[in-house]
């Protein structure tokens, strides 16, 4: 059914860029939600659905319009949409979606889709009604056991104080409104610009013990590159943690956004969060989905006389390339491992990486011969945003690789 839905979503998008028709007459949208039929005033413009906010008084929500500011909120979650602009917060925490909100005469018009997929409901459409359904998930309580590689770690209750040990788990955890849990945090955690002010334990691999304990937290978190030992030093100070590994995929990265969330108790955030990736993603998918001429695309993690190591096809890196309407040309391989001759052999049009890597490839003789070196196509990045499975991956990564591959579809771009 969720494949459905996107397909849906997709051929309606599409439908309306390619007709340059923007749909913005009222029309009644039927809703079947919590086992009844609601039938709600809505708006298509631009290929999303938006509901009239009076109209979601239906759904149980309070809606008022101040100025600018459309609010809807129950007794648990509050949203406020700033009209004619992608922001919206959710509780305390800002977020910026793929569409704008807007007024139309004396009415606001919100995206359902997001409010929905926030409030806890799964998305899709209902034939049989022709017109959205929205199904109920389970409700999130403590205790929260999470399973990892087969070891299940359980957080009873809302930790007020935390230690990161990853950078994407620090940049996550402000992303959902949970930043001020953190009390202490790598040397690789330097975004946002408020972990400054963070205390340093060290090394995600040699974290100080003394330092964590000294902090005391109710749980550290830790991220793929842990040792065992520094876990069993952990567990012997009576300190609770929680273990993953790092997303690799998209859907990973959702799901792992949304365990965060559960943790921590920022559910709504969670999936405010997930919620804007997702649309964002299908919103560039849309535009790039029928694009023939693809440029393909080298990501540089490390090159030189250590070897080459770049993102293979399982990566959340080639993820982003394909979304943005590019060809990975490390897609003949899983995983980080790729070699001089494999790049030789593919050639690419665009080569992206850090500002080291660009000096080595562009002043050693083993890459001279490539199409992107002669061409002057190595683009330097912040490599932070594409090494980090987190939402900057998709709100600014994604955003630099269409411009890189396609700059006129950037303008198009809400985001």
């Amino acid at each position: 059914m969720k494949k459905v839905s996107r397909l849906l979503l997709i051929t309606i998008l599409i439908t309306a860029l390619f007709s340059g028709t923007v749909f913005a007459s009222a029309t009644n949208l039927k809703i079947t939600i919590d086992g009844s039929t609601k039938t709600l005033t809505a708006q298509l413009k631009e290929g999303r659905n938006f509901v009239a906010g009076s109209s979601l008084k239906s759904l149980g929500l309070d809606y008022s319009l101040n100025q600018n500011t459309a609010i809807l909120k129950n007794k648990e979650v509050e949203f406020r949409f700033t009209l004619n602009t992608n922001k919206v917060k959710v509780n305390s925490t800002d977020f910026t979606l793929d569409s704008k909100s807007y007024k139309s005469g004396q009415e606001a018009y919100l995206p359902i889709r997001f409010i929905l997929e926030t409030l806890g409901y799964d998305v899709s459409w209902d034939k049989s009604t022709n017109g959205i359904k929205a199904t109920k998930q389970n409700k999130i309580t403590y205790p929260v056991t999470i399973e990892n590689n087969g070891v299940k770690y359980t957080v009873s209750k809302e930790p007020r104080t935390i230690v990161s040990l990853a950078p994407d788990v620090t940049e996550t955890l402000f992303a959902i409104g949970a930043g001020n849990k953190i009390k202490g945090r790598t040397q690789y955690c330097n975004y946002p610009a408020e972990v400054s002010a963070i205390k340093n334990v060290g090394s995600m691999t040699e974290p100080s013990i003394e330092t964590i304990v000294d902090i005391n937290p109710e749980l550290v978190i830790a991220a793929t590159h842990y040792k065992e030992e520094v876990l069993k030093k952990l567990e012997t100070a009576k300190i609770a943690i929680v273990v993953k590994d790092s997303p690799k995929t998209l859907e990973e990265m959702y799901a792992d956004t949304l365990k965060l969330g559960a943790i921590v108790n920022r559910n709504y955030e969670a999936r405010a969060l997930v919620s804007s990736m997702k649309s964002k993603v299908e919103t560039v998918k849309m535009y790039t989905s029928n694009i023939k001429n693809k440029p393909t695309a080298y990501y540089v993690v490390g090159t030189g006389q250590y070897g080459e190591y770049t993102a293979g096809k399982d990566t959340f890196v080639a993820e982003l390339i394909r979304v943005a309407g590019g060809i990975n040309a490390a897609d003949d391989v899983l995983g980080w491992n790729y070699s001089l001759e494999k790049l030789i052999d593919k050639n690419p049009d665009i080569i992206f990486g850090a500002e080291w890597d660009y000096d080595t490839m562009t002043t050693s003789p083993n890459y001279k011969g490539l199409k992107a070196i002669k061409n002057n196509n190595f683009k330097v990045v912040n490599v932070d945003i594409f090494s980090r499975p987190s939402a900057r991956a998709i709100n600014e990564g994604l955003k630099i690789l269409v411009e890189m591959f396609h700059k006129d579809i950037t303008k198009k771009l809400s985001f």
